[in-house]
């Protein structure tokens, strides 16, 4: 499932995200996602770094600052502008639960059956075919506390993809996973990132996702923020902070 864009960026001026409840310090961030390429967030706190996901996926709205989201200001929008605006933004989460009330399947049809008007027949044949395209090899009407966690990874990237977004947002997808499912994992989501502006956290857990694609690599931490322009240049850099985190790696 691929989408053609002629562009498909965020753009955001010394955005800071909303965080009420996270005692942390936040600076403001200045960046460009551009289409088709994947920029990975890392740093030392997991919470602070979703919480500039969040805000970068229009899920949050900043608390200062700018955040564009495919020509659209997120904070401007109405009820229906919001709805529309989603439709374009996949976000897969590898530590939010699936509906552990509806099987496979309905888990993976829900967005299209909130989001457009198509029938339910419908729906249910683009979802299993989403399904079959990305190797799901269990039965769609199981229920997800039956499925490895493999497997409910590859129902929350079924669901993400859905809409056939234009950005997708990756929130830990390689959390509790072994280190052939992680590899497994990477082959599916190297497939799906052609022509989408991706943007992660959580990607240190596999290094070799980010070597292989990753064109972005952004440090945020409570005293900084550093853009990198590929794996290496990160990986090379001399900063204390970043040497530190990496030497846990």
């Amino acid at each position: 499932m691929n989408i053609k864009t002629d562009q498909a960026t965020i753009n955001t001026n010394d955005a800071i995200p909303y965080t009420k409840e996270i005692d942390l310090a936040f600076p403001p961030l200045s960046c460009q996602l551009d289409s088709s390429n994947l920029t990975c967030l890392v740093g030392p706190h997991r919470s602070q770094l979703r919480a500039y996901l969040q805000m970068l996926a229009g899920i949050s709205i900043p608390e200062q600052g700018m955040v564009n989201i495919l020509g659209q200001q997120v904070s401007e929008l109405d009820q229906l502008g919001w709805k529309k605006f989603r439709c374009k933004v996949g976000y897969l989460s590898g530590t939010a639960p699936l509906l552990s009330v509806q099987h496979g399947l309905m888990n993976v049809m829900l967005p299209v059956l909130y989001h457009t008007d198509l029938s339910f027949r419908e729906t249910a044949a683009k979802a299993r075919a989403i399904m079959a395209e990305i190797n799901c090899d269990f039965e769609p009407t199981t229920y997800p506390a039956l499925l490895t966690g493999f497997q409910r990874l590859q129902l929350a990237l079924a669901r993400a993809l859905i809409l056939e977004p234009e950005v997708l947002f990756l929130d830990v997808p390689f959390n509790d996973l072994g280190a052939k499912e992680r590899e497994k994992m990477a082959k599916l989501l190297g497939r799906y990132k052609l022509n989408r502006t991706v943007c992660m956290i959580g990607g240190l857990q596999y290094p070799r996702f980010l070597e292989q694609h990753a064109k972005q690599i952004i440090y945020i931490s409570e005293h900084k923020i550093i853009s990198f322009n590929s794996w290496e240049l990160f990986m090379q850099t001399a900063d204390p902070e970043i040497r530190d985190l990496l030497s846990i790696l």
